[in-house]
């Protein structure tokens, strides 16, 4: 039996854990006695009680249940395979695949805490080394672990981020569909979104009948952040699954100014809902975005300011081209074909 490591479906829902939900969903089509292994908690939902086969193990939670109790009860019953797709895996437990979403934390160390930092690093440093390999989100992040982590190319397997078939809406739908003068930028506040950079450009750039809404709330792992406070700027914290379908909906423009990114799901979900995509030109953005998204220099004030402006001005001509090489980039990034990947590399994996 192949087991996974799923504490996500303990935590709030952000980008990583969307990325090993939708997934995961993919993969018990592919392995239905797939077990997901978490602490005892109350913050399940009972719809993934119902959906996947779920095994509650332990006393403890956090980082003393997925370093101690779970490897300790992996190996009293032989030892099997685990898969880790967000946060931490169990160190020293070698039949492991890991995820690493990104190298923000080697890049760019200043953004995070020193605690967050030295326990990320030291389990990085010791799985590279002792687990059967490490799984990553795209090209760019694959060649960051590759640098860092001074690790064999053979050892980084990329299975890209998808967006949630269950949410799909038609494109015609969202051509048409009357929309608010919106602009919504969605993530975590932490100082690598540049949110304070988007914020500020806009109170700059004149614009007055847009708001600007955003949704996300405070990374505990990073480093503070504060924003200016004005009556076109909405922070709407985190939101539910059903409110952040609504604000996609109902946005104009769909901004991502990321200085770094391993993937990025935000921008393919605003495609998928047929929103208009000005992105970075940063990190794994460009590769993930493609030629559906209205680029900018996030380090450029007047560069996004001016690019802001052209979108609003020339909307008509410009939003049809962008949704529709939305949806076209879309279909890039089948969970099926990723699945597939996976059973690929694990079935040739080292016993």
């Amino acid at each position: 039996m192949i087991y996974v490591n799923a504490r996500f479906l303990t935590q709030r829902k952000t980008g990583v854990q969307q990325y090993a939900l939708v997934l995961c969903r993919e993969l018990v089509k592919h392995i239905p006695d797939l077990c997901f292994l978490t602490p005892k908690s109350d913050l399940i939902d009972q719809k993934w009680l119902r959906e996947f086969n779920i095994q509650q193990i332990g006393n403890r939670n956090g980082h003393f249940w997925e370093q101690i109790e779970l490897p300790r009860y992996l190996r009293s019953i032989g030892s099997p395979l685990l898969l880790c797709f967000t946060g931490l895996s169990p160190a020293f437990y070698k039949n492991c695949y890991f995820t690493i979403h990104d190298m923000s934390l080697y890049a760019y160390p200043k953004w995070f805490r020193f605690s967050y930092r030295a326990v990320y690093k030291l389990n990085y440093a010791i799985q590279a080394k002792c687990a059967q390999g490490i799984f990553t989100v795209s090209e760019f992040s694959k060649g960051e672990i590759i640098k860092y982590l001074s690790i064999s190319p053979e050892k980084v397997t990329v299975l890209r981020n998808s967006v949630d078939g269950v949410m799909d809406v038609l494109a015609t739908e969202s051509v048409h569909r009357e929309r608010r003068n919106e602009i919504l930028l969605v993530g975590t506040l932490e100082p690598r979104k540049n949110v304070e950079f988007v914020i500020n450009s806009f109170l700059a750039s004149g614009i007055e009948n847009y708001k600007l809404i955003v949704v996300g709330g405070m990374g505990s792992a990073f480093s503070k952040v504060t924003f200016s406070q004005h009556e076109n700027i909405v922070f709407c914290g985190y939101l539910s699954d059903e409110e952040l379908e609504a604000k996609y909906k109902q946005a104009s423009i769909f901004v991502y100014p990321s200085l770094y990114e391993g993937f990025g799901l935000p921008p393919l979900e605003a495609m998928q809902r047929g929103c208009p995509v000005m992105a970075s030109d940063r990190a794994s953005i460009p590769e993930v975005c493609g030629d559906a998204a209205y680029y900018f220099d996030p380090d450029n004030p007047s560069d996004f300011s001016a690019k802001l402006l052209e979108l609003i001005e020339k909307y008509d001509e410009l939003s049809p081209m962008l949704i529709r090489n939305g949806y076209l980039r879309l279909k890039k990034f089948d969970v099926h074909i990723v699945a597939l990947k996976l059973l690929d590399v694990i079935s040739q994996r080292k016993i």
